[in-house]
């Protein structure tokens, strides 16, 4: 087990306590937990929640933790989709795109079974609505297990059509849904991310379904907006029935998490 050398800070948080990291793909990595200390109850009627999790810090100096100390600044945390949560065993699965060099890939990529981490949550997340004509996704790796989550959630007959950009083939997932989902999947073959302006064209040239439409987009924050404003501007989308969050932004140290 690794040893973190300074314990999460206790407060008003839960606990969770690693039971389990599977790797999903070469850049995808599933962390299984189980609740030690719950902070807020599931909601099991919301197929995209979503937990914040603050990692050990490393011991700090007298001098650095007296800095923090005094300044008030709250430990660094992240927020992480559950991609899954079995009831039965209280087990939550959290699929992790090793993507950047910030603080929760850090301590994920050194996490064994038995380690600790604190969090807050679960809270909902941006839900499509499933009582529409369709449901267009976009996003990249790290919106990924939330796009899966809601998927596996659409009801049979409903039209989803999903983009999704990964670094290249070995990170394309197959996605369980009862909906009529039809996946295009987007290589970015050694381009960094972010940069491509793949998913905007590739949005921008689907043939658009008729009748009432929302739009889920998830990832870099510029191509979010640029996405958003494909669907508003060219696609006539009503701004009620777009979800869009930029989960990371370009350029930003320790971004994505």
């Amino acid at each position: 087990m690794t040893t973190p050398a300074q314990g999460p800070a206790r407060g008003s948080v839960g606990r969770l306590r690693v039971t389990a990291l599977t790797p999903l793909t070469p850049a995808m990595l599933r962390l299984t937990v189980a609740v030690e200390e719950p902070h807020l109850a599931p909601d099991p009627a919301c197929p995209n929640q979503v937990l914040r999790l603050s990692p050990p810090e490393p011991v700090a100096t007298d001098a650095t933790a007296t800095a923090v100390a005094t300044s008030g600044a709250r430990p660094a945390s992240r927020t992480y989709t559950i991609r899954r949560a079995d009831p039965d065993s209280g087990l939550i699965d959290i699929d992790v795109a090793l993507h950047g060099d910030g603080l929760f890939v850090r301590w994920v990529r050194a996490a064994e079974p038995g380690d600790l981490i604190d969090f807050t949550g679960p809270r909902p997340h941006a839900v499509p609505s499933f009582d529409t004509d369709a449901v267009v996704m976009a996003t990249d790796e790290t919106g990924l297990p939330a796009l899966a989550a809601l998927a596996e959630a659409a009801p049979a007959g409903l039209a989803v059509h999903a983009v999704v950009e990964v670094p290249d083939a070995t990170e394309e997932q197959p996605l369980a849904s009862a909906a009529d989902l039809r996946v295009t999947w987007l290589h970015r073959d050694g381009a960094p991310a972010g940069t491509t302006g793949a998913l905007e064209r590739a949005v921008r040239s689907l043939p658009w379904p008729g009748g009432a439409v929302d739009v889920w987009v998830a990832g870099e924050a510029t191509e979010v907006r640029a996405i958003r404003r494909v669907a508003t501007a060219e696609r006539g989308v009503e701004r009620h029935r777009i979800h869009a969050f930029g989960y990371w932004r370009l350029g930003r140290a320790g971004s994505p998490a």
